[in-house]
């Protein structure tokens, strides 16, 4: 006989009670919208993805993890080479949505 599942420790409280009260429904209504919102943090078009002043877009590719960005960047220092348009990097990232902005979560150098 099947075990009842148990709920992951870093859910809240409130939802490891709550969710198993709901009737069949309700949960596959919630396994939907789950499914589409992270499906809308992973998803990042092309076109969202700005460089600010300094940086350089090589590429944008969607993954499972979220959206990679491939880019150069200016370091900022004012005798760096940076500065006369020789960027560093590229450097890769992996961007997902938290909230109504964009995470960079860096990822290290990426070789040519």
């Amino acid at each position: 006989m099947p075990t009842h599942p148990t709920a992951p420790e870093s859910l809240p409280q409130y939802l490891a009670e709550g969710v198993p009260k709901q009737d069949d429904e309700d949960l596959h209504a919630l396994q939907d919208w789950i499914d589409d919102l992270l499906e809308y943090r992973q998803d990042i078009a092309a076109e969202d993805i700005d460089a600010s002043e300094g940086e350089s877009i090589e590429a944008v590719e969607e993954s499972s993890s979220g959206t990679v960005v491939i880019k150069k960047v200016s370091c900022g220092k004012d005798n760096c080479k940076c500065q006369s348009g020789e960027l560093h990097g590229p450097y890769k990232y992996v961007v997902r949505r938290q909230g109504n902005s964009l995470n960079w979560d860096y990822k290290g150098p990426v070789s040519e």
